[in-house]
C-alpha cells in the first residue's frame, strides 16, 4: 500500500509557541504523519509533498492552483493508491469542493483531513481524522474527493468533498448537507450510507483537469447574504453572476430594494441564483415570489460548494448556465 500524503498547514500541521499564538512551524508540519506510524505501525510506504504550508485562512488562488497541481503530478505517476490531503479546518469546505470539482472524476480516493486542536492537545481529533483516512483509501471504499472527518461523540465520517455545510460560528462540527455523508466507521467497520444518493452525470466539473485555471479572485461572483434591513449594492458589469443565500427554510425577503436590485440584474443581463430552498419542501408565498422575479433556486446543495462552482466556472470560460443547470460533481442530493 503507498500513499500520497500532500501537507498545506493548519491546524493539524501547527503548535502552540511561546508566544501563546498557533502556527505552523519548520519541523511540526508532519507530526500527524510520525503519530500514526507510531501509533499504529502500518505497512504502509508514504510519500511526502509539501507544496505550500500557511494556516488555511490565508487560503488564496495561487495556493489552491498550487494543490491542484500537485495533485495532478501525483495522479499522472499513477504509482500510488491514494492521496490524503492535510489542510485547515476554517477553509475545509473550500479546498474540498475545489478539489472535488477539479478531480472528482479521479480514479482512486483523494481525501482531505484536518484538525480542530494542535495534536498536542487531548482534545485534537487530527490522528483520528487521518487514521481513518487511510483506512478509506486501504479499503478503496469510493473514488474521487473525500473528507474525513470525527465530530465529538460521533463515529469518524467520510463525507464527499462537494457536500460540505458552512462551519457553524464557534463550533468545528463538520456536516454533509442533508445529513448525506458517504461512509462511516463503527469499530473498526466500514458502513457505507444507505441514504447516499448518486447523481447521474460528470463527477468533474472540467473533464480535463490538464487545463484548469483559476482566476486571482472570485470578483466575478456577488455572493449575498440576506438580513432584516439589508440593502442591496449596486451592481456593476465586473459582476458576472450573483449568488444569493436564504433564510433557514429558502426564503428571502421579497420588497422593493430586492425588486429594484433584479431589475438592474435584468438590465445587465446578469442572473441570480438562490442557494437553500431544500428541494421537493413544502414553499412560502415569498418563495413563488423571488421566482416570478426571475430569481432561479438551486437544487439543495451547499453554498460554498456553488461558490466554487461559480469561481471555478467564471476562471475557465465555461457556460454558466450550462454548469448552474447540471448535476456537476455529485454537488446535487
Amino acid at each position: 500500500m503507498r500513499i500520497c500524503v500532500i501537507f498545506t498547514g493548519g491546524t493539524i500541521g501547527s503548535v502552540l509557541d511561546e508566544t501563546g499564538y498557533i502556527g505552523p512551524k519548520e519541523g511540526t508540519t508532519f507530526r500527524v504523519l510520525k503519530q500514526f506510524k507510531e501509533e499504529y505501525n502500518e505497512d504502509i510506504e508514504f510519500e511526502i509533498i509539501e507544496p505550500y504550508r500557511i494556516l488555511s485562512e490565508n487560503l488564496d488562488a495561487g495556493h489552491l492552483t498550487k494543490l491542484f497541481s500537485a495533485v495532478k503530478d501525483v495522479l499522472e505517476k499513477n504509482e500510488v493508491d491514494g492521496i490524503i490531503v492535510t489542510h485547515g479546518t476554517d477553509t475545509l469546505q473550500y479546498g474540498a469542493a475545489m478539489l472535488g470539482y477539479v478531480f472528482g472524476g479521479a480514479t482512486i480516493p483523494i481525501v482531505l483531513v484536518s484538525s480542530n486542536y494542535v495534536l498536542d492537545d487531548i482534545r485534537a481529533n487530527g490522528l483520528i481524522n487521518f487514521r481513518y483516512a487511510v483506512e478509506f483509501i486501504k479499503g478503496q471504499y469510493g473514488a474521487g474527493v473525500f473528507v474525513s472527518y470525527c465530530n465529538k461523540g460521533e463515529s469518524p465520517t467520510i463525507h464527499r468533498g462537494t457536500r460540505l455545510q458552512p462551519l457553524v460560528p464557534y463550533s468545528d462540527y463538520v456536516a454533509s448537507v442533508q445529513d448525506t455523508w458517504y461512509g462511516r466507521f463503527e469499530k473498526g467497520d466500514y458502513i457505507p450510507n444507505s441514504e447516499y444518493r448518486v447523481i447521474d452525470g460528470q463527477l468533474a466539473l472540467c473533464s480535463d483537469d490538464k487545463k484548469i485555471q483559476l482566476t486571482k479572485d472570485a470578483r466575478g461572483i456577488l455572493f449575498i447574504h440576506p438580513s432584516i434591513g439589508m440593502t442591496y449594492p449596486k451592481l456593476t458589469d465586473e459582476i458576472r453572476v450573483v449568488l444569493h443565500g436564504s433564510y433557514h427554510s429558502g426564503t428571502i425577503g421579497v420588497g422593493e430594494s430586492l425588486q429594484r436590485f433584479v431589475q438592474e440584474t435584468r438590465r445587465l443581463q446578469t442572473p441570480i441564483y438562490l442557494t437553500g430552498l431544500l428541494s421537493g419542501a413544502d414553499a412560502y408565498e415569498t418563495v413563488q415570489a423571488y421566482r416570478d422575479l426571475g430569481i432561479r433556486p438551486l437544487h439543495t446543495s451547499s453554498e460554498i460548494a456553488q461558490y466554487c462552482k461559480l469561481w471555478l466556472a467564471l476562471s475557465n470560460e465555461l457556460d454558466i448556465e450550462c454548469v448552474m443547470g447540471t448535476s456537476v460533481a455529485e454537488d446535487w442530493i
